[in-house]
């Protein structure tokens, strides 16, 4: 198939909304200064395929943009695209539209649970799982992976042991996991989802970055593995990071089990959030009908970037390590063997290497002197961040 896209373009995103370039301060940054390399938060910065830019005109150009409520074609090409990535074949009526993963992990939280409760998520780990857990007042347990050579693990004996300890009810699993890049195998979710089921705890599965899957890996949805874990699942996915749409703030739940669903639905309503964004269902299914060869050359793009990365980084500053990610776009770079102050490592890189990485102390106790760099952009800017961070890296 003959390329039709131009992942080599750069887009300025400086002077735009973008979170990543206007908001530095947020990332540990002292200021918002255009000469820094934001190489940081979870979006890229290829340019979205066409098809998905021109639908998202249409809205425009009828003149209206007014209340929308999910089409057929919302439900359809959401199914249509998860049998053929995943071989899943699910109901209609399983789908549940939500404004984002994260308040759908936060209204699957407060709909299951009491405040006080103990919830268990595998560290490192995005951010936000921490944040949608104390700030509705229950209790984070961490249950920290292990680290092989060449991956991370979890550790199930732990995991049990402190499901049993802490009385936990619900589970929020990573899969594909960010930041490790672990593309958990069906032996691993069959164990995960076994231990849950017989501790009566909930899961809930983020599985935002599960078309990002490299070479040689299958990414396994876990309700699909069995009925029992089907009911026992609240999946939450979008098409986000797969087209580089974040900022429609589209998503979907997968519930089966009727009873979660509709408590679901209620929490949401609750909220006052019963309509959907004219531009997001429209971007929706654009991205899912019309998107397929922008993702396969994106992803090979990206494959392309990570082969790159990691042979400069073993080349040229080996004391910094480094695993190849089995699924998205983000590295998880240990700077452990640096006798240095992880907050003043940061801010080294930030004012002298002028390079924004996102700092691990947020992911987790077990990722003091971690960072996690985002390599969805186009060579000469991958380029750039690793000259960038070699420039520290050189003076420790």
């Amino acid at each position: 198939m003959s390329k039709c896209y131009d992942f080599d373009e750069y887009v300025d995103r400086k002077n735009s909304h973008a979170e990543k370039w206007n908001n530095m301060i947020a990332a540990g940054a002292p200021k918002n200064d255009h000469s820094i390399l934001a190489m940081s938060i979870a979006d890229m910065e290829f340019k979205c395929c066409n098809e998905i830019l021109d639908a998202l005109k249409k809205p425009i150009s009828n003149g209206v943009i007014g209340y929308d409520c999910p089409c057929e074609k919302f439900f359809a090409s959401f199914i249509d695209w998860q049998k053929e990535k995943n071989n899943w074949d699910i109901k209609k009526e399983w789908i549940v539209p939500v404004p984002g993963v994260v308040p759908g992990i936060a209204n699957t939280i407060i709909k299951n649970t009491k405040e006080g409760d103990a919830i268990i998520i595998n560290t490192p780990v995005y951010p936000p799982f921490f944040n949608v857990i104390e700030l509705n007042k229950r209790i984070v347990v961490e249950n920290k992976l292990v680290e092989l050579e060449d991956k991370y693990v979890i550790d199930f004996e732990n995991f049990e042991k402190k499901i049993i300890e802490n009385n936990v009810k619900l589970s929020i699993l990573c899969s594909p996991h960010n930041p490790v890049g672990r593309v958990w195998t069906k032996e691993e979710l069959e164990e995960y989802g076994r231990i849950c089921r017989k501790h009566n705890v909930l899961m809930v599965s983020d599985e935002i970055h599960g078309d990002l899957i490299l070479k040689d890996y299958k990414h396994i949805p876990i309700a699909s593995i069995n009925e029992d874990f089907l009911n026992n699942t609240v999946t939450l996915t979008a098409p986000s990071k797969t087209f580089n749409i974040a900022g429609l703030s589209q998503s979907v739940a997968i519930i089966p089990n009727e009873e979660l669903r509709n408590s679901f639905i209620e929490g949401l309503v609750g909220y006052g959030i019963f309509h959907m964004a004219s531009f997001s269902a429209v971007g929706f299914v654009a991205a899912y009908t019309y998107g397929k060869q922008w993702f396969e050359e994106c992803i090979s793009y990206i494959e392309d970037n990570i082969d790159f990365a990691i042979d400069f980084i073993k080349r040229e500053i080996p004391k910094v390590k480094v695993k190849r990610p089995q699924a998205s776009f983000l590295l998880w770079l240990d700077l452990r063997e640096f006798d240095v102050d992880h907050d003043e490592l940061h801010q080294k890189l930030i004012n002298e290497g002028k390079l924004l990485l996102n700092s691990g102390i947020n992911y987790g106790e077990n990722a003091r002197l971690f960072f996690r760099m985002n390599i969805a952009c186009n060579k000469e800017m991958l380029i750039d961040g690793l000259n960038r961070l070699k420039k520290v890296v050189d003076t420790l």
